[in-house]
């Protein structure tokens, strides 16, 4: 295991943003973070959030749920972050052993490749695959060209015109089964070093002894 100099880095912009109270101290998943998503927060004197880092998926399914109407739909813009990520992805697997080969691969086709407008792209990208017309971020830059990603929620915005482009950072290669329990232990790790818990070299040789301890993985 190598830790990279920007996770080290991490570590300092945490801190500063902290000390300078530059957030409200919340953590995802969690009642408080939800209430910053709809200003509720300023009602316990936290400051008023200006916006959120997150994935496609945090627009309509979380922020825009929480609550379910958001009474601030229709403030909210995206904007291009200032470094490319991707969280998550959706798989599909064959057993090799099947014997329905050629339907499976039609299925796989319609998912994953077919474009027209009666592909699963398509239909999940324009909001017309569930009830709620939620529409979302696809794979296939030919259909967020070809769907309206205007949302109400963000003001009419069409957000395929940042996601198309984001869509090059959504590199799988360096994936792992082991990232989000390590990612998990460092963010851990950065708010026993933020909070006073732990000096920065401490907390950083804690990180590595859980990494050892759960995942048996060393430098």
């Amino acid at each position: 295991m190598n830790i990279d100099a920007k996770r080290e880095k991490f570590f300092d912009y945490s801190k500063q943003l902290k000390d300078n109270k530059y957030h409200n101290d919340t953590q995802d998943w969690t009642e408080d973070w939800y209430a910053d998503m709809s200003d509720a927060g300023k009602d316990a004197g936290k400051q008023p959030v200006l916006g959120f880092f997150g994935p496609a998926w945090l627009i309509n399914y979380v922020i825009g749920t929480h609550p379910d109407p958001n009474p601030t739909k229709g403030d909210w813009a995206i904007t291009t972050s200032t470094e490319p990520f991707f969280w998550g992805g959706t798989w599909i697997l064959a057993n090799k052993d099947t014997t329905k080969k050629d339907v499976i691969a039609a299925i796989i086709e319609w998912i994953t490749l077919d474009t027209s407008e009666t592909g699963l792209q398509y239909l999940w990208a324009s909001g017309a695959y569930n009830t709620s017309g939620t529409k979302d971020t696809v794979a296939s830059e030919v259909v967020m060209d070809k769907a309206d990603g205007t949302v109400e929620f963000l003001g009419g915005q069409n957000m395929f015109d940042y996601f198309k482009p984001a869509n090059a950072a959504a590199d799988p290669s360096k994936l792992t089964q082991y990232d989000e329990t390590i990612n998990g232990i460092w963010r851990d790790a950065v708010r026993q070093y933020t909070g006073g818990e732990a000096k920065k070299d401490e907390a950083i040789a804690t990180f590595k002894t859980n990494v050892k301890e759960q995942l048996d993985i060393a430098e």
